[in-house]
């Protein structure tokens, strides 16, 4: 039974999202593309696809809200996987593979590099380690974790206090960020009990993401000096360590509340934005292929942030449209503003729906 549990948890967290990630690779400058990509992208589109089969299903459907939504989101999840197969399957047969090359190449490393990326893996492990075997008991775990037990238990989604188990009329505050029912959904699927989920095995998840994101990020920054790679990944697996300096830095929530919307969105889907725009506003000249998938995967950042918490919707649209108005004006571009104007609708639907639903 342990090993089906194992074997069912390595499908859902790993091996769906990776076949779903392949969708936008074809989209994607080739150079760009490698597994650790191909991961990332599973997530940017599986938690949007729950947040669409989630939404209607709490808003209009009274009984067994939950298994309405499990059914239409296994369904969603099953087209994005034969389709990321599909274009896979049909890139490997023209010869062009979606991921064309390994995200790390140690075999042409120096030896001082190599002893960084092993320090790196170590601090990894660690943290790991330390999240497994010292997992942190946060307040809020009272809703979100609770939330997602209670979905799973009953069938229905915000209609029962988390804290006391008694019903209630729909929360609107928190029906829109909808990760515990992701939560819930999986702990179904696996045959997980939720709490287990969340506290050990997410952190295996949303940890080695984080860092796959940092190290997108640090590929760009060292573009020109790719030796300095793993000193960065290495100095901010050691920022993430020793960052605990209060109980409101990102650090506290990427380490001890790893499984909380508000820790995914500040550690993996801010960063992820960061990433998504040096990629788009500073691309190399002669790379094959467009923006096309970026500004896709853009949007799809903006609508995860939906899935988390509702704070960083409004943040990430900020951030977006500052960096494209700087950029329209070097560039002297237009453009640029309205393509980042129209990867940030989804943001712009989710404040309105948000704002309705409270009216």
């Amino acid at each position: 039974m342990i090993i089906i549990r194992i074997l069912s948890l390595i499908l859902w967290l790993f091996l769906i999202p990776c076949c779903i990630g392949m969708i936008p690779m074809p989209w994607i400058p080739e150079k760009k593309r490698n597994p650790g990509v191909v991961w990332i992208a599973g997530y940017l589109i599986m938690l949007p696809l729950c947040w669409l089969a989630t939404v209607p299903c709490v808003l209009f459907v009274k009984y067994d809200s939950f298994l309405v939504m499990a059914r239409w989101f296994t369904a969603l999840l099953a087209a994005a996987v034969l389709l990321g197969i599909f274009i896979g399957f049909r890139a490997y047969k023209k010869g062009k593979p979606v991921v064309p090359r390994p995200a790390l190449d140690i075999g042409r490393m120096a030896w001082g590099e190599r002893a960084v990326w092993l320090l790196f893996f170590a601090l990894l492990a660690w943290q790991l380690y330390k999240a497994f075997t010292m997992a942190s008991f946060d307040g809020d775990d009272a809703e979100y974790v609770a939330q997602s037990l209670v979905t799973w238990q009953s069938n229905t989604m915000y209609l029962i206090k988390p804290y006391t188990g008694g019903t209630t009329s729909l929360d609107i505050r928190h029906s829109l960020a909808v990760l515990p029912v992701w939560v819930a959904y999986i702990g179904r699927m696996t045959g997980l009990h939720t709490t287990i989920l969340a506290h050990s095995v997410l952190p295996f998840v949303w940890i080695p993401l984080t860092y796959t994101v940092f190290y997108e990020v640090g590929k760009h920054l060292f573009q020109e000096k790719k030796e300095c790679l793993p000193g960065f990944m290495a100095l901010m697996a050691l920022l993430q360590i020793f960052g605990n300096v209060s109980i409101f830095t990102n650090e506290t929530f990427f380490l001890t509340r790893t499984w909380q919307g508000k820790a995914v969105a500040v550690s993996f889907v801010l960063p992820a934005t960061v990433w998504l725009l040096f990629w788009i506003f500073d691309r190399r000249k002669g790379e094959k292929g467009t923006a096309a998938g970026m500004w896709a995967l853009l949007a799809l950042t903006n609508m995860t942030a939906g899935v988390c918490t509702s704070m960083i919707v409004f943040l990430n649209a900020v951030m977006i449209g500052a960096a494209a108005f700087w950029l329209a004006v070097v560039e002297r571009k237009l453009g640029i503003l309205v393509k980042a104007g129209l990867v940030c609708i989804p943001n712009g639907v989710y404040m309105l729906l948000y704002l309705f639903l409270h009216v």
